[in-house]
């Protein structure tokens, strides 16, 4: 069969659209409300390795002007609300024309999420529905949604409530039956990133459906396979170490397994092999650095990557408007340092407190420590609190670079250092990083005194290095709920080659019905 078409929608800045990339389906179209990570998206697919052209995508922004987002649609980037493009009836029926045979998106989670405020009046948990009826109308072979563990978790604890997860599931194998269509067959799915070779602890669900019409939803139907339960990702990894077979027989399940060529296929990759040859100031010269120079390579350099061909299948013969994308653009300059690598600029105050997060991790000493003083009813209450949480180390004064000339021992360090902010924590070298989120200063290096630039975050999301963030980094708490900056993008993004094993999945499942 040719290519598979696919539709991105609530794209972010396309760690969807670059995995199933990958696996060799073609991007029809990405749907994104935010202007910011719209940037990237139309970046990394429609100008890739060419220079930016702000002109050109101040044109594409500026295309949905008149109300419709018609002419967005031939660019191949909408950006709006998924709502106001569902009553554009001429784009609809363009996106129509261009028959995507899957269609996927991870709505936004913030409503769900177990690490925000689960609030069950929030209107963006009405998204995944705005989904479905993209399904019922484009009428898809395959349908993924992505979203976080927390939507398997009803908002409240009465019984009989189900959780937005199961109501979606069920919602999404009655889509199209209403207008005679088959309905679908659904999987839901419960993986991990770190299970696909990702160097990164991400827990996520999933809901894969396949029409029923389908020879491969017949067949994965026959196979007597549980479809009233979450098929777990860490069961069938755990299985691959067991010499298990990866899929059990039944294909609507993603491979497990890292996809990195070349290296164990069991393997986890921890978060120091995802930076072992990324240093503050670009590419380390390895065989000079003895910081980097024992680390495992590997990884890195895979993610280093080389960059794909811009030619991907015809792309660019699709209409006069995706032409001109081609001919408006010049080649970008090479640099060896990767795009979106630049260290804040902490104080030295910020960079005693983070030296001393490493020397807190080292020793077992919670952050929480920090927090004490502001807690406290007085100094003396604060540094008796202080003194009780160190414990045995409350007399030491480190040789180190966090204390200074007047700190007599660590208490005096933390009362010095005392922060509201100790939600901050030193990644562990020698384990999957944790799950990236959107805010830059969550996460310390695991050597640095330093937090994570948005290059390294997107090494723990399997971003490779080619792949370029637009817009300004990071942005202030009262506009965070309406900008996506570069940090945000990175943490709202599905990791690339989780996606590429969805992919291939679905490469299977549609050629199988081809067949």
């Amino acid at each position: 069969m040719g290519e598979i078409g696919f539709l991105d929608l609530f794209a972010g800045c396309g760690g969807f659209s670059l995995g199933l990339e990958q696996a060799g389906l073609e991007l029809v179209a990405a749907v994104e409300l935010s202007p910011m990570a719209a940037e990237s998206h139309f970046k990394n697919f429609h100008l890739r390795d060419q220079a930016w052209d702000q002109p050109l995508w101040d044109e594409v922004l500026a295309s949905n002007s008149g109300g419709s987002f018609a002419k967005q649609v031939h660019y191949g980037t909408v950006v709006g609300d998924v709502w106001d493009l569902l009553d554009d009836n001429e784009a609809m029926s363009l996106l129509k024309e261009l028959a995507p045979e899957v269609v996927v998106g991870g709505p936004p989670c913030q409503g769900f999420s177990m690490a925000g405020r689960r609030d069950p009046g929030d209107e963006r948990n009405a998204l995944p529905w705005a989904f479905l009826r993209f399904v019922d109308y484009l009428d898809p072979k395959a349908v993924v949604i992505e979203n976080v563990v927390g939507i398997n978790r009803a908002f409240v604890s009465r019984g009989g409530v189900e959780s937005s997860f199961s109501q979606l599931r069920t919602a999404l194998e009655r889509t199209g039956i209403e207008r005679g269509g088959p309905g679908y067959l659904v999987q839901p799915v419960e993986v991990n990133a770190r299970h696909f070779g990702v160097p990164q602890n991400r827990p996520r669900m999933m809901l894969i459906g396949v029409r029923r019409d389908l020879p491969a939803a017949r067949e994965a139907e026959a196979s007597g396979a549980p479809f009233d339960v979450p098929w777990r990702s860490v069961d069938a990894f755990n299985g691959l170490l067991d010499g298990q077979e990866p899929m059990f027989g039944h294909r609507m399940v993603p491979v497990v397994g890292s996809q990195v060529e070349g290296d164990d296929p069991n393997q986890v990759h921890s978060a120091m092999e995802a930076l072992a040859d990324l240093d503050r100031n670009g590419y380390s010269l390895l065989h000079d650095s003895p910081r980097y120079g024992t680390k495992d390579l590997r990884f890195g350099s895979q993610m280093r990557g080389a960059t794909p061909r811009t030619n991907r299948g015809g792309w660019w013969n699709w209409g006069s408007l995706r032409r001109r994308l081609r001919a408006l653009v010049s080649p970008q300059p090479q640099n060896d340092t990767p795009p979106n690598h630049v260290p804040r600029n902490h104080s030295e105050r910020v960079i005693q407190r983070f030296d001393l997060y490493h020397f807190f991790a080292d020793k077992g000493i919670p952050n929480t420590v920090l927090g004490l003083p502001s807690r406290a009813l007085d100094d003396f209450e604060a540094r008796q609190q202080v003194a009780d949480v160190l414990g045995d180390h409350a007399n030491e004064k480190p040789d180190r670079r966090f204390t200074t000339a007047e700190d007599d021992d660590l208490v005096d360090v933390v009362m010095r250092l005392a922060t509201r902010k100790h939600s901050q924590r030193v990644v562990d070298a020698g384990e999957p990083a944790p799950t990236v989120l959107t805010l830059p200063d969550d996460y310390v290096h695991p050597i640095e005194p330093r937090i994570m630039t948005v290059r390294e975050l997107a090494r723990f999301q399997s971003f490779p290095d080619w792949f370029e963030f637009r817009s300004k980094e990071t942005t202030g708490s009262d506009r965070r709920r309406f900008e996506v900056p570069q940090y945000s993008q990175v943490g709202n993004a599905v990791p690339p080659l989780m996606a590429k094993a969805i992919g291939q999945l679905l490469v299977d499942l549609l050629e199988a019905s081809e067949a």
